[in-house]
């Protein structure tokens, strides 16, 4: 029978060192995918987290804007039509003068006045006249006119607001924003 011939020491060194360098490359494979693996967590948890932060952006953004809005409104709301007999009457009762003001009656003309009472008319009231556009009517001031007799088209008015918009008010109440020219 023969014997194995296990070799020599330098081999079995070499072949421990060999063992020994694989299992380190594993291992070092091994920690490099967890550190990938936790990367890639961090980065989902990262990008869920920008989601969450855009969304509620963009919710803010809108409440500011219609905060804005609301308050760009705000001014040209306290301008308010009122009727008293044949006259139609244009209160501001903003918290500001608004410029630039026009009555207007889609068929006819209209004489406008700034209104004061006690006049002697049924109504009592009665119109200083004035030219169009009236330039400022100040806090509380109304302007007035009569409406032209059978007819029943919409008198409207149109002013500026002291932040520099434009507004249309009919005398039904509808108020709409009149679209700077570029």
């Amino acid at each position: 029978m023969s014997t194995i011939d296990w070799g020599d020491a330098p081999t079995w060194a070499g072949a421990l060192f060999a063992a020994a360098a694989a299992a380190a490359a594993i291992w070092t494979l091994k920690s490099q995918r967890d550190q990938i693996d936790e990367q890639r967590d961090f980065i989902a948890e990262q990008r869920a987290l920008i989601a969450d932060q855009s969304a509620t952006l963009t919710l803010e953004r809108a409440a500011l804007v219609d905060a804005a809005e609301d308050r760009k409104r705000a001014q040209a709301e306290g301008v308010t039509w009122d009727t008293s007999g044949w006259f139609e009457i244009l209160a501001n009762y903003s918290n500001a003068p608004i410029t630039n003001v026009r009555l207007e009656h889609p068929s006819e003309p209209v004489e406008v006045g700034t209104v004061f009472e006690g006049a002697a008319s049924l109504t009592g009231i009665g119109l200083d006249p004035i030219e169009m556009p009236c330039s400022v009517l100040g806090i509380g001031r109304r302007l007035g006119c009569e409406r032209p007799q059978g007819s029943n088209e919409t008198i409207f008015a149109t002013f500026t607001d002291d932040a520099g918009v434009r507004w249309r008010l009919d005398e039904h109440g509808k108020l709409e924003e009149i679209p700077s020219a570029p």
